[in-house]
């Protein structure tokens, strides 16, 4: 697969990952404000069954498509922190690896049943400005 096709994949998949954490932390709190309980919940649930649906499929190409591209510039002949690039690049990685670590341990507790650490209440927030670190550090990695 030639990586460009790759990159755009990897872009759209970011756009649903990150468009979707955006709607959930600034749109649909906003909605709560002029929606009755029950019209709020009706949305709400409809938002959520096709998240469900679409959600973890752009997620698995996003960490496949990320991984494709990463081996293009972090390999054994190029090394991992000999540039610039290399390095914004790892801390992408390492952010990124963060955020799938969340959404790991959250898969998790849904599927044991087991509520998940209050602290994961806040989870859209942080991988919201995480996200827009990822894209700021993808941005300066060609600049620098």
């Amino acid at each position: 697969m030639s990586y460009t096709i790759v990159l755009i994949i990897h872009l759209f998949c970011a756009i649903i990952f990150i468009g979707f954490v955006f709607a959930d932390v600034i749109v649909l709190p906003a909605m709560k404000k002029v929606l009755n309980e029950e019209e709020h919940q009706k949305v709400m649930n409809a938002i959520s069954n096709r998240a469900r649906a679409i959600f973890p499929v752009s997620v698995l190409i996003l960490i496949l498509s990320g991984g494709f591209m990463l081996s293009k510039y972090v390999n054994s002949d190029l090394g991992a922190f000999n540039t610039t690039l290399q390095q914004l690049l790892m801390l992408k990685v390492i952010i990124a690896l963060v955020i799938v670590a969340g959404i790991l341990y959250s898969l998790s507790r849904k599927l044991f049943k087991k509520q998940p650490h209050p602290i994961m209440k806040h989870f859209h927030k942080f991988v919201l400005v995480c996200g827009i670190v990822i894209i700021i550090l993808a941005k300066l990695m060609f600049v620098t």
